[in-house]
């Protein structure tokens, strides 16, 4: 850990509010707010360019198991702009483009790859090398930074997740129900839980969050009162 800055893990499934809460906090805190997912999501976004992304999901993992590639290679980079992470493909910032429908149904193709995983853990850690970071994700406290004495693990019910998503889709234009939303997020649960390497877990240590009645500024008070008590 004597590499790093001060980290703040925030680990947790789809639409617990962990991207909402870590801005927050870092705004509050002075850090910078690292999002693994936008990563995650931006390496999914160069890959639908490679190999097309297919009328359904299924159809671009099975061209993405055909295809030969090295993710370190894809021109995914990110930087700090005005003290955000800006997330770029090929140079230029990918903006919302990384938070469409369709990428969301691809993404977990990406997130199942260890190499694809160890390269967002690389950018995370060159991240902490240079600043204070609020960090979310599915393994931030487990593998990401495991020596980080503040661990925090936010969860919702799947119902209270699903509607969170579909006010975002909404306010896009995008066209989506509750029910196949539902879906979605428990199946994406079942695999980031039984992932075999960067699987979703709390870590012994982490400090559990239900989110499913609280608003975003509820939570960010609940952590700084916890880290307040840690440090």
């Amino acid at each position: 850990m004597e590499e790093f800055k001060t980290i703040i893990a925030l680990d947790g499934p789809a639409g617990s509010g962990k991207s909402t809460v870590a801005n927050m906090l870092a705004d509050r805190l002075g850090y910078i707010h690292a999002d693994s997912g936008a990563m995650y999501r931006t390496l999914t976004l160069a890959l639908m360019e490679c190999v097309g992304p297919g009328d359904q999901p299924e159809e671009f993992g099975e061209r993405l198991r055909n295809y030969v590639y090295d993710p370190g290679a894809l021109g995914v980079e990110v930087a700090l702009d005005a003290s955000r992470q800006s997330n770029r493909l090929r140079g230029q910032d990918v903006g919302d483009r990384i938070r469409t429908p369709d990428v969301t149904a691809r993404i977990r193709y990406i997130a199942d790859s260890r190499a694809c995983r160890e390269v967002v853990n690389e950018l995370l850690r060159r991240f902490a090398r240079l600043t204070p970071l609020v960090a979310d994700g599915r393994d931030i406290g487990t593998v990401v930074f495991p020596e980080t004495p503040a661990k925090f693990y936010l969860d919702a019910s799947v119902n209270v997740r699903a509607l969170r998503r579909l006010a975002d889709f909404q306010k896009q234009g995008a066209q989506i129900t509750l029910e196949s939303l539902e879906r979605e997020i428990a199946a994406r649960d079942e695999q980031d839980r039984n992932r075999p390497f960067g699987a979703l877990a709390q870590a012994p240590d982490a400090i559990l969050i239900d989110t499913s009645h609280l608003s975003p500024n509820d939570v960010v008070h609940r952590i700084l009162s916890r880290l307040q008590i840690q440090f």
